[in-house]
């Protein structure tokens, strides 16, 4: 007859088993070590080799260096002792050592030597002087883009979910709409440029049009098939139970569309950061395209470069965020998706 081991047993395990854990170390890697030499060279030979053009900013733009570095360094130093700062270092460990050989040939090719030499080509100096110069301008026109951005594809993704539902669920609705999707749909929105400024009031909101467009076609027929392919199976059942047709479509239907849907949204999100590319080069007064369209007119290449530097930064962030909103909502598949 076996007995129940005593608590102090159990309590005296635990801390053993703790103490074991807290004793494990995670050194840094050859790798790490490499890309934090760098990171500390770039920044070195910022500060101390001497700028061949006379732009203002070797100091800072040295100083920005250090301190990634010494941020490297402190996350190194807190990975020490932690298995998940540890994972993470060294899965971004070749990237962060390949931004860092990026920037040393960056900034020799430019400021240090000359080789290649402006307005069309920007040093590491000229690229934060214009951050500090134009910071205002750039985060206004960066608010209006973003503001163009999101009202478009609100508009366009709901939109497209209620055309898609509609068009999966009723075959007459189906009838209607289907050759439409099929006429409008696949036309690039920046082909139909002219004609919308000339219907639409302002050039605001034919760049929204634009902007909705480019989404509501690819959410639309992603939301028609994934309705179309929810198992009979689950409605008979959710019939058999009793449900009305409202809870067949919203609790039935729309769920079980749910990765057909994403990945219209997906599509959409990509096409209406093209629109609106396209729209604010050639129609908004304000936002980004616009701004580079504008420093392009009179050869500003550092401004542009800036300018297009924020938008990808909005389009990575853009994407991740839906990535995160994808994820949380489609928990249940999380073996099963895999983009």
């Amino acid at each position: 007859m076996t007995t129940a081991p005593a608590a102090e047993d159990i309590a005296t395990e635990s801390k053993t088993v703790a103490a074991v854990v807290n004793a494990v170390r995670y050194p840094p890697t050859l790798g790490l070590v490499s890309a934090w030499s760098l990171w500390v060279l770039t920044a070195g030979a910022t500060l101390a080799v001497p700028d061949r053009l006379t732009v203002a900013g070797p100091r800072a733009v040295g100083i920005l260096f250090a301190a990634i570095a010494f941020g490297l360094t402190v996350w190194a130093v807190a990975a020490y002792r932690s298995r998940a700062a540890t994972v993470r270092l060294r899965y971004w460990t070749p990237w962060i050592g390949v931004l860092a050989a990026w920037m040393l040939v960056w900034e020799f090719s430019t400021a240090k030597t000359g080789w290649l030499e402006p307005p069309h080509f920007a040093s590491p100096q000229q690229m934060l002087q214009v951050f500090r110069e134009d910071g205002g301008l750039l985060l206004s026109c960066t608010w209006h883009s973003l503001l163009l951005l999101l009202t478009g594809f609100a508009i366009g993704a709901v939109g497209g979910l209620l055309t898609g539902i509609a068009t999966g669920w009723a075959q007459s609705v189906a009838y209607w709409t289907h050759p439409i999707l099929l006429t409008l749909g696949p036309v690039p929105p920046a082909t139909i440029l002219p004609v919308v400024f000339i219907l639409f009031p302002s050039t605001y909101l034919g760049s929204v049009f634009m902007v909705a467009l480019g989404v509501w076609f690819p959410v639309s027929f992603l939301t028609r098939v994934g309705v179309s392919g929810v198992a009979r199976g689950y409605f008979d059942v959710a019939q058999t139970l009793g449900a009305s047709n409202r809870f067949l479509i919203w609790r039935v239907a729309v769920p079980g569309a749910l990765p057909s849907i994403f990945t219209g949204l997906f599509m959409g999100l990509c096409a209406s950061l093209t629109a609106l590319a396209v729209a604010e080069l050639l129609g908004v007064k304000n936002g980004l395209g616009w701004y580079i369209q504008w420093t392009k007119g009179w050869a500003a290449y550092p401004r542009m470069y800036a300018a297009i530097v924020i938008m990808i930064v909005v389009c990575c962030t853009a994407i991740s965020g839906l990535l995160r909103v994808r994820n949380r909502v489609l928990a249940w598949q999380k073996d099963l998706v895999r983009w």
